[in-house]
Formats: C-alpha cells, sequence, structure tokens
C-alpha cells in the first residue's frame, strides 16, 4: 500500500512539475514577444525624437546597454545552472 500511495504522489509532482514547466515556457515566450517589441518601439523613438545626425550613435548605445543587460542575465543564469 506505502508503494501505491508513493506513486500517486510522485505522480501528482510530475503532473505539477509539467505544469510548471508549461507555464515556464509560455511565460518565456511572452517575455520574448515583448522585448522584441520593446526593442522595435525603442528603436522607432529614437528615430523620432533625435536629429537624423545623431540616430546612429543613440541606435548603438541603445544596442550596447540591450547587450550588456543580456550579458548580465545569460551570466546569471549560466552560474545558477552550474
Amino acid at each position: 500500500m506505502t508503494a501505491e500511495g508513493d506513486r500517486d504522489s510522485v505522480d501528482d509532482r510530475d503532473i505539477v512539475g509539467y505544469v510548471q514547466w508549461a507555464a515556464f515556457a509560455i511565460l518565456c515566450l511572452l517575455a520574448l514577444v515583448a522585448t522584441f517589441r520593446f526593442y522595435f518601439a525603442a528603436s522607432e523613438a529614437i528615430r523620432v525624437w533625435f536629429s537624423p545626425d545623431f540616430v546612429p550613435v543613440f541606435q548603438a548605445v541603445f544596442n550596447l546597454v540591450v547587450l550588456a543587460a543580456s550579458a548580465i542575465g545569460i551570466s546569471v543564469l549560466v552560474r545558477r545552472i552550474a
């Protein structure tokens, strides 16, 4: 009887784990879409708000900030995973 009870609790944990991973995947997809939309909206705002002569400079700074934030995030994740 103990083996059956253990099996049921393992199955419940497996289902909960799968639901959590599915929710994680959906949230990551939503975050990815929101990130792309933000990136392109910010790029358009730079084109609208700044003089055409300075757009490449502000685009470069913006891209550098995005790259640095991504590198920091990847570094944190790699340390947590490893």
